[in-house]
C-alpha cells in the first residue's frame, strides 16, 4: 500500500469515528457537536493534504474542496429557505462529509447526499403519516450512511488513491 493510501485511509478511519459519535449524538440529543465536526474537518483535511503532497498532485485536495461545496450546498439551502426544517448541525456535517467524499470528486459527494436522503426517505414518511407533516427525526445517521456508501463506492471503483484527477 502506497504512503498516499495510508493517509486517505487514516482520513477515512478519523470520519468513520467522528460519524459513529455524531450519529449517536443525533439520536439521543438531536444535536450535531460543532467542536467535533470542525476538529474531524480539520484532521481529514491535513490527512488529505499529506496524501496530496505526497502523491505531488494537488487534485484530490481541490476534489475535497468542490466536494464540501457540493454536499453542504442543497442542505444549506434546505436550511436558509425554511430552517425549522433543517439545523445548521446538518450543513456543518455536511461540509464534513462532502470534504471526506470530495477526495474522489465532487460528483461523489452528490451522490452521497442524494443516498442520504434517499435512505432517510422511508423513515420520514412513516414519520409524517404517524405524527404529522412537521415532525421531525435526526439526520445525521443517514448523512453518516450516504457518505460512507458513497466512499465505499468510490475506492472500489477508482481505489484509494485514484490514478486521474477528481
Amino acid at each position: 500500500m502506497s504512503w498516499p493510501a495510508v493517509f486517505v485511509l487514516g482520513a477515512g478511519v478519523a470520519w468513520l469515528a467522528a460519524a459513529t459519535k455524531l450519529a449517536i449524538v443525533d439520536i439521543r440529543t438531536r444535536t450535531l457537536p460543532t467542536k467535533l465536526i470542525w476538529s474531524t474537518a480539520a484532521a481529514v483535511w491535513v490527512l488529505y493534504a499529506v496524501a496530496s503532497l505526497l502523491r505531488g498532485d494537488p487534485s484530490g485536495l481541490l476534489g475535497a474542496l468542490a466536494g464540501a461545496v457540493a454536499f453542504s450546498a442543497p442542505v444549506f439551502l434546505i436550511h436558509f429557505i425554511h430552517p425549522p426544517s433543517m439545523g445548521f448541525g446538518d450543513v456543518r456535517l455536511c461540509v464534513l462529509n462532502g470534504l471526506v467524499c470530495g477526495w474522489w470528486g465532487w460528483r461523489v459527494a452528490l451522490l452521497a447526499v442524494s443516498l442520504s436522503f434517499l435512505v432517510a426517505l422511508p423513515e420520514a414518511l412513516v414519520v409524517m403519516v404517524r405524527h404529522g407533516a412537521r415532525s421531525s427525526r435526526p439526520l445525521g445517521p443517514y448523512l453518516a450512511v450516504g457518505t460512507a456508501a458513497g466512499v465505499v463506492w468510490a475506492m472500489t471503483t477508482w481505489g484509494i488513491v485514484p490514478a486521474g484527477s477528481s
